[in-house]
């Protein structure tokens, strides 16, 4: 492994509990643009509004073998679309009319990321309406014991040395009482969020961008949301592990710019984009994924009524206020730290979501989903 002295960037930049309906938006014509497509050998429908700043990625075969196809209604959020057979989905995707009422479309490995990032992590990304051939790239092998070239492992800073947050207090959101809080999210403020056991919970990128890792439980699902500030990625697993209950931490290690997560029973090293196991004790392990929805503040809150937030009193002496990365995400460069490949077919940090199947990645922009 090589050893890069942490950078430090010091830029500026300015940058269903009920279903609600969007001001002015009325019911008339559809809102979300919906995609079937295939990535990969997997059928899929991706969902997604540019001016409500979100994405979705679901599987079409169903377990009893039947493929939906899906279309564009005039609805209400977070309603998005009905398939041929007279159900229709919401963006956290659970049927919630129709014959199929309850059930859930089949979980897909899908998140946003900036562009950069899915490029060098998945050479050859195909992306969806885009032109252009992707730059030719001969990967090298994995190291022995790992899953991808440890030479290309590169370190930042070391274990733990950016605190996870360990099942941190949560606050719900009410309007009434907004002005009285402790704390204060712009309409733009970008969030992640998960359904887990039939709740909601938001995690502000204000705080991952301190913490990375959030390892956290609703009822008994025991799950971590990590965050990556440098490529822009958010996702979520089960952190069961062989029949134990894990937390992880951040390693302080990178690969292509990417977050490289550790979990404290076997100290194995985790890919937050590749979503397994690198090295270590359970190397090839592939993580149960947790779907997310990012978006941002004011979309949130059209979505549920009272949303339900990790507390910005963590315990820790951080001004969540003021990010350590500042204009990062504004700027038209990538990252300081190497990825294996440059692909300039997009803006460098233009924000996708990415598709990932049997290794491979598709990319969808969000001016695809404009109406």
């Amino acid at each position: 492994m090589y050893f890069l002295c942490s950078i430090l960037l010091l830029f500026s930049c300015s940058k269903e509990e009920s279903v609600r309906a969007i001001a002015g938006s009325g019911v008339s014509r559809p809102i979300v643009r919906v995609v079937n497509d295939i990535v990969n050998g997997q059928a899929v429908v991706v969902a997604g509004a540019e001016q409500y700043e979100f994405m979705v990625a679901y599987g079409r075969e169903m377990p009893d073998g039947v493929l939906l196809e899906f279309s564009e209604i005039p609805t209400i959020l977070p309603i998005v679309m009905e398939d041929q057979e007279g159900s229709r989905w919401d963006l956290f995707g659970y049927a919630v009319s129709g014959p199929r009422q309850g059930q859930r479309l089949p979980v897909v490995s899908a998140y946003i990321g900036y562009w950069f990032a899915i490029g060098g992590m998945y050479p050859g990304t195909e992306v969806f309406e885009g032109q252009g051939i992707a730059p030719p790239f001969n990967p090298p092998s994995a190291s022995p014991g790992w899953t991808i070239p440890e030479g290309e492992v590169f370190s930042g800073s070391g274990f733990d040395l950016i605190p996870a947050l360990d099942f941190p207090r949560v606050e719900k959101y009410r309007e009434k009482d907004f002005w009285d809080s402790e704390y204060y999210l712009a309409d733009t403020a970008l969030l992640v969020g998960v359904k887990v056991g039939g709740k909601y919970r938001l995690y502000p990128h204000s705080i991952l961008d301190f913490h990375e890792v959030v390892n956290d439980t609703i009822g008994e699902n025991h799950f971590a949301v990590a965050y990556c500030p440098l490529t822009g990625t958010a996702t979520a697993w089960n952190r069961d592990l062989g029949g134990l209950v894990a937390t992880f931490g951040v390693s302080g290690f990178l690969y292509n710019s990417n977050l490289i997560a550790f979990d404290r029973l076997t100290e194995s090293l985790w890919s937050q984009m590749r979503q397994e196991c690198i090295n270590g004790a359970v190397v090839g392990l592939q993580k149960d994924v947790i779907p997310v929805l990012e978006t941002n503040w004011k979309t949130w809150k059209t979505l549920l009524r009272e949303p339900e937030l990790i507390s910005f009193t963590t315990g820790h002496p951080y001004n969540y206020d003021s990010s350590p990365y500042s204009d990062y995400a504004c700027s038209d460069q990538g990252s300081p730290y190497p990825v294996q490949l440059e692909d300039t077919r997009l803006p460098l940090k233009e924000r996708v979501l990415a598709v990932i199947a049997n290794g491979k990645a598709k990319a969808y922009r969000f001016s695809s989903f404009d109406y």
